[in-house]
């Protein structure tokens, strides 16, 4: 062994990706296995729930109770909504939950140096929270604009930090960190879906389940049947853009994450790339399949990781 081998800092920036991003998790649990220290962790939106019940202590095995326990289509379905100048849920059942986990702790009490990105809304720029109580600045990465009401931290008003940096590895990279991992979600099976519904289901074989027609547009999908060929064909004809509110902004918010990740990519020393394309935005009711999403990402990767830690 080199006794003399420099001991690499490591930070980990979480992107968001709202359930999606549960597969954080997963990365984090294989680099642990593997004995990865890591000396700063940054996260963006649900990356910053993550982020910060990590690093104050959280364990993995306890979050991976709270996605398998938690009635999250009760959750859901139930939720605090409101009607008020910047959003249509108010947060105060999220912050129930933060606070479960979260208590009053700081920054300052965090095992591991943590920070988690917003925006200002009325300057239009990146903030970095790495101050205050841990529960305000985590929901004030969450804040999806039109959805949660935005925060006021120091004068600020503060949204989702995904508008402007959804994968945070500038941010970690300002933590006295010299060695970046990037645990970023992507979306291929998204973009098959797409293209199934454009170009017809023979597009792409390899895709599994009804295509993105069949399973947003119709009752007899949405029980469970899958539509005739004839019957989907005059749908298509009738009104081929017909999607979902819920469709419109799943595919919106992961076009958005993927163009504005491509740059933060290129920061990181090691990218993780957990595949949940076929995972809703919303999909927290299968919250472990994302999990285990995040575990097979991260095995892929390490031989990489093992070369250039040299573990």
């Amino acid at each position: 062994m080199n006794i003399f081998k420099r001991k690499r800092k490591i930070g980990i920036a979480l992107s968001g990706g709202a359930a999606r991003a549960l597969s954080h998790i997963g990365v984090l649990e294989v680099l642990e296995e593997l004995g990865v220290e890591l000396k700063a962790v940054a996260g963006t939106s649900m990356g910053s729930i993550i982020g910060s019940f990590y690093c104050s202590g959280v364990t993995l095995e306890e979050m991976k109770s709270l996605v398998r326990s938690m009635n999250w289509k009760s959750f859901l379905l139930f939720s605090d909504l409101v009607v008020s100048q910047t959003g249509i849920i108010n947060g105060r059942r999220v912050e129930e939950l933060l606070r479960r986990f979260l208590e009053d702790k700081t920054f300052k009490d965090c095992r591991i140096p943590f920070c988690c990105v917003a925006v200002d809304l009325v300057k239009r720029e990146k903030v970095i929270l790495s101050e205050g109580k841990l529960l305000d600045a985590v929901r004030a990465s969450i804040s999806i604009p039109g959805f949660f009401s935005a925060v006021c931290i120091n004068n600020r008003i503060l949204i989702d930090g995904g508008i402007i940096e959804p994968l945070p590895t500038e941010s970690v990279k300002t933590m006295d960190v010299d060695f970046i991992i990037a645990s970023s979600i992507v979306f291929e099976k998204d973009r098959d879906k797409y293209m199934r519904f454009v170009h017809g289901d023979n597009y792409c074989e390899s895709v599994e389940g009804p295509g993105l027609y069949e399973s947003m547009h119709s009752s007899e999908s949405r029980r469970g049947k899958i539509l005739k060929p004839k019957r989907m064909a005059r749908l298509k004809r009738q009104n081929p853009l017909r999607l979902s509110v819920n469709n419109v902004l799943d595919t919106s918010f992961s076009i958005m994450h993927q163009e504005m990740t491509k740059n933060s990519l290129s920061i990181a020393d090691i990218v993780i790339e957990p595949e949940v394309g076929d995972f809703g935005f919303f999909d927290l009711i299968r919250g472990s399949q994302i999990v285990q999403r995040g575990v097979e990402a991260a095995r892929k990767k390490i031989p990489e990781i093992k070369r250039k830690l040299r573990l």
